[in-house]
């Protein structure tokens, strides 16, 4: 190994070189934010070009005091490759010199981070290797993580099977659907065909993209009242090659809930119409999968056609599943594949420094959130309400938030209802409700540029 550049930093008492190649800039200190549960050695969040990273102390890495964050010379080396997501902090930025290899006499030891010694002009220049630096971090091991957003506050686990579910309302309760058996979210403001001789819970016939699907009110399967609201939705749920409609009074959220959350009482909780229930820090969650699908088919056999089939699977090109959502009163998507959650709105924390599209940081279960604002990107007004909702999204390994005055459906859009559209930000317009309804669908990879990852 030979190092061909450096850049020697300084402290009280010693001269320390950093190979330029994993060096991208160095700036002035910008305002330092908290982070929860830290290792000693981080001293907080900054923003740097557009992004925020762990900010390390390079002294603290030494074993040494403190790196003195205001001192007018301390500076910050912001990092290349795979150290991208941190920079570094230190006493003070000395020069930058081309390597003479007969100068520096390098030093192979096993989790030794000085690599070399230097003679440059009167000093001893102590050459350190990053990765045996950041080795030194002590990372925090956490068994559990809670949410500090005005939710219900719940374990975090790492590297557990979880399932994801829809949670929905009924009056002043929740519950939750297996996502698995949902196949898309409709407005509930459709035509109801009224059947003769049917169950109480049955509502009726509504058309589907020419397909009749029964509706089930689940507020009367439940005993709950069945007061109309423009938060109603219909679930289209599947189960055995069969489909139905449930009447929901809203869509409240979707999340993954750890294995270990989740508790099947298929004897204990037959009469009660569930499957099981899903154990939160602060509350018991009412669920239901495939069992209650198949008692609501059976007991409503003679309505429901035994001959139903669910769409096969089709590949990309042919559908396309999405979240609808508004912004200003009008609906944009998301593709569901690239959402993890959805949230309540919550207080950002601001972000010095940071590009205009960024609207501040949050803190979910002990991991910082980034968020974007669509706002800025669409060049509209902001206007946060009661209703607003936080999307979650994963790209490229990061989590990312978008804020949404609400959440409106979950849909399955075909290719004959897709109109592409070139733009930087939007690829499709789906013409939905026969055309009567326009939703402009984002690809997020395009939406957020590689500095706000």
């Amino acid at each position: 190994m030979q190092i061909h550049e450096i850049l020697i930093i300084k402290n009280a008492t010693e001269s320390y070189g950093i190979s330029t190649e994993d060096i991208n800039q160095i700036s002035r200190v910008p305002l330092l934010m908290p982070l929860p549960l830290r290792p000693k050695s981080v001293r907080g969040l900054c923003a740097v070009s557009g992004s925020i990273v762990s900010l390390v102390d390079f002294n603290i890495l030494l074993n040494m005091a403190e790196v003195e964050y205001d001192a007018s010379k301390t500076r910050i080396l912001s990092l290349n490759n795979s150290y991208a997501t941190n920079a570094l902090l230190v006493s003070e930025v000395y020069d930058t010199v081309i390597v003479n290899q007969e100068n520096i006499e390098y030093i192979n030891q096993d989790n030794n981070p000085v690599v070399g010694v230097y003679k440059y002009q009167d000093m001893l220049v102590q050459v350190m290797s990053l990765e045996a630096l950041f080795a030194k971090i002590q990372k925090v091991e956490i068994a559990g993580k809670e949410v500090k957003n005005g939710k219900n506050q719940r374990e975090d686990h790492k590297e557990e099977d979880s399932v994801r579910f829809l949670i929905f309302a009924l009056e002043r309760e929740v519950f939750a659907l297996n996502i698995e058996y949902l196949q898309e979210i409709i407005l509930a403001d459709v035509q109801i065909t009224e059947m003769n001789d049917a169950q109480k819970e049955v509502l009726g016939l509504v058309t589907i993209r020419d397909e009749l699907l029964v509706v089930i009110d689940l507020r009367r399967y439940y005993g709950f009242s069945d007061a109309r609201s423009e938060k109603n939705r219909i679930l289209i749920a599947s189960y055995d090659g069969k489909r139905v409609g449930l009447l929901v009074d809203s869509v409240v959220d979707i999340e993954n809930y750890f294995m270990s959350e989740i508790e099947y009482m298929e004897d204990s909780f037959k009469e009660n119409k569930i499957s099981g229930v899903i154990h939160t820090k602060d509350s018991i969650i009412s669920f239901f999968d495939h069992m209650v699908l198949n008692d609501i088919f059976t007991k409503n056999d003679s309505f429901i056609d035994q001959n139903q089939e669910v769409a096969e699977e089709t590949t990309d090109a042919d559908s396309m599943e999405v979240i609808v959502f508004k912004l200003l009163d009008k609906e944009y998507a998301f593709e569901v594949d690239s959402v993890d959650e959805i949230i309540d709105s919550v207080s950002a924390t601001d972000v010095a420094f940071s590009d205009s599209s960024i609207a501040g940081i949050i803190n979910i279960r002990g991991q910082i959130v980034t968020l974007v604002s669509l706002f800025d990107k669409l060049n509209l007004e902001t206007k946060i309400n009661e209703d607003s909702k936080i999307i979650i999204c994963n790209i490229d390994d990061n989590r990312i938030g978008f804020v949404v005055d609400s959440v409106s459906d979950i849909l399955e859009v075909q290719q004959e209802d897709m109109r592409k559209e070139e733009n930087e930000i939007f690829t499709n317009v789906l013409y939905l409700n026969n055309g009567e309804r326009l939703v402009l669908a984002m690809d997020i990879n395009k939406l957020v540029s590689q500095k706000e990852v």
